[in-house]
Formats: structure tokens, C-alpha cells, sequence
């Protein structure tokens, strides 16, 4: 009776869904409006310079495409890194020489066989301008710029807490004024591909029979370049994505963690943790992955609070930084 009592004085505040009541004296305001996000490095192999010397040549004459490709993670990166040149006016030159870690081949692609943090790999292409297709007038090449791509593969993991709180814990909380509202504590490693998880009711979540919960999952591509993983739709073309039972993984979610409702409702819970459905991204984010949860058997489990922790991982992925650089042909000259 006298909590009943201390509801009805105190007035409105946020709705805590187990008892259909409204906790006291905590409305919405700033702190308790979203998860604490921390995130690391987004870019990791980049193109740290490029030039063309001379960056303006006449027919006939070479220039010299430069490129200074930079591992900016805190890790090895044991898998080749492909380096290429493209969109260079072609006709216009010969067909490049590209040189790197003291080789040389004709062609416009080269593979760099790993890379260890903060290491940087000069890439060297050579363009002869082709002397018997000489432009006649003054060119920029092209107007944009040539490309030269950087493709590596990564591996990018996050890890979300969700608190929990047994009824009469809440219960007591609420009587005593000593309930406090979390938020989930979300970090996101290294990696331009990102995985989101985030809890979608209010922490701690009440833990009672019959009581659910709704995880959520974003895919965000948080670096300067594109993805370059691919997987192909229902009607045979390739989308930019990350096809399903491949490249994530849950942990804390099915037979070793937190479990689904069912198995319709959650696009989270694949065989051996990987989830069962593409991702695609529209523009830099994919559309959420839903996962409604049943916290009944965690009735016996949560005394009183509990913490848990959920972890994604993309593995393998394939991630392209690109750079420009513009060269200037001029018309022969006749004299």
C-alpha cells in the first residue's frame, strides 16, 4: 500500500513496462535518451599520397603515377592488400609498368602481401604518353582524375551490454527511490564496416515471466571509402552487402546466450552464431536486423541486476579506398 501510495504523490515519469506504471521524478531527459558509444580507428589502409611527377607532360613523354599506401590500424594485416590504377585515359598511353617492394610487371594492378601497422608501401606506375595518338588539344587526364584504388580485407568487432533487474528488485528500487535507468555501454573496434547492436527498451530491462525484449542491428560503413564485398539478389545481380551465413557473426544471442523468441522473429540467431540474412547497404547503412528476445528463463537467473554481453563481428570483409590524381597531355608540338 504505501508504494502505491508514493506513485500516486510523486506524479509522471518514464513507463516501466512490467508493472504498466510510470516511474517517478525520471522523465526523458539528456542521459537517458541512448547508449554510450565509443569507436575506434575507421580507416585503416589508406592511400596516404599520390602524385604524378611531372604532373603535365607533352606527346611522347613518361610521367610517373606515385602512390604511398599506409596500414593506419594497430594491427597486422596478413592478407594481400590489391593495389590498382584505373580510369587513366587509355589510348592515350602505352600500357603502364608498376612497380613495388622492388618488383616490376607490366599492368595496372599489384599485391601487396600483407602489411604490418604503420607501414607504408610505395607504388610506382610508369605512363608513356603514346606518341603516335597524340591529342590535339591541351587535355586534362581525365577531368576527375586518374584512380588509383586501394582493396583490403578486415575484420570489425563491437560488444553491447545489456543490464537486467529482477522484479522485486525493481520493485523494491521504486519504493526505496533508488532505481536508476541505464543505457547500454556499446564499443566498436577498428574497421571502416561497423556493426551497431543496440537494445531497444529502456535498462534494466525487468526480467519476470513472459517478459521481452527487442535487440537491433545496423551495419554502418563509417570510412571515406566503399564496400567491396558483394552478394548476389534474388534476380541474379551483385548488390553491395554482406551475404547471409557468411560475414556475421552474434555471440550471446541463441544456444549460447540470450534466446529468440522464436525463429521468425529474430534475424540475428543463424547456425553456429552467423546470421542468416543478406545485408545490404543503401547508401552508408543497411536496413536494421530485429531480434525480439524472451528473458523468461532468466527469471532464476537474476536475483537481483545482471549484466550481459552481446558481441558482432564482420569477418572478412572487403573494403576499397580510392585517391585521384590528375595529369596534363599537351598537343605536339610543331614549332
Amino acid at each position: 500500500m504505501p508504494f502505491v501510495l508514493i506513485l500516486v504523490v510523486l506524479g509522471s515519469g518514464c513507463t516501466v513496462p512490467i508493472l504498466n506504471i510510470e516511474i517517478p521524478g525520471l522523465p526523458d531527459i539528456p542521459g537517458f535518451g541512448g547508449p554510450t558509444v565509443v569507436q575506434y580507428e575507421h580507416d585503416i589502409v589508406i592511400i596516404e599520397s599520390l602524385e604524378a611527377i611531372p604532373a603535365e607532360i607533352d606527346a611522347g613523354q613518361t610521367t610517373k603515377i606515385i602512390a604511398y599506401v599506409k596500414n593506419i590500424g594497430d594491427k597486422k594485416i596478413d592478407k594481400p592488400i590489391e593495389v590498382e590504377l584505373y580510369d587513366y585515359c587509355q589510348g592515350l598511353f602505352n600500357i603502364p609498368k608498376v612497380m613495388y617492394e622492388g618488383e616490376e610487371k607490366i599492368g595496372t594492378e599489384c599485391e601487396i602481401n600483407g602489411m604490418l601497422p604503420d607501414e607504408i608501401v610505395r607504388v610506382v606506375w610508369t605512363l608513356e604518353q603514346d606518341e603516335s595518338n597524340p591529342v590535339k588539344l591541351r587535355t586534362i587526364c581525365p577531368p576527375d582524375g586518374m584512380k588509383v584504388s586501394v582493396t583490403y580485407p578486415y575484420t570489425t568487432s563491437s560488444l553491447t551490454t545489456i543490464s537486467f533487474i529482477s522484479k522485486a528488485e525493481l520493485e523494491r528500487t521504486l519504493e526505496q527511490r533508488e532505481y536508476r535507468s541505464t543505457e547500454s555501454y556499446i564499443v566498436v573496434g577498428q574497421g571502416p564496416i561497423k556493426p551497431y547492436l543496440t537494445v531497444e527498451d529502456k535498462q534494466p530491462v525487468p526480467v519476470y515471466s513472459g517478459a521481452r525484449t527487442m535487440l537491433q542491428l545496423v551495419v554502418k560503413n563509417t570510412g571515406s571509402g566503399n564496400l567491396a564485398s558483394k552478394f548476389e539478389d534474388s534476380k541474379g545481380n551483385d548488390v553491395v552487402g554482406l551475404a547471409k551465413g557468411k560475414y556475421i557473426t552474434v555471440k550471446g544471442i541463441g544456444s549460447d546466450g540470450l534466446k529468440p523468441l522464436s525463429d521468425t522473429e529474430c534475424k540475428l540467431d543463424g547456425l553456429d552464431g552467423k546470421v542468416n540474412e543478406d545485408v545490404r547497404l543503401i547508401g552508408k547503412q543497411s536496413a536494421p536486423l530485429t531480434c525480439r528476445i524472451d528473458l523468461s528463463n532468466l527469471e532464476q537467473e537474476v536475483i537481483k541486476t545482471a549484466t550481459r554481453h552481446l558481441e558482432v563481428s564482420i569477418d572478412n570483409y572487403e573494403y576499397t579506398f580510392t585517391k585521384t590524381v590528375q595529369v596534363v597531355v599537351n598537343p605536339k608540338f610543331t614549332g
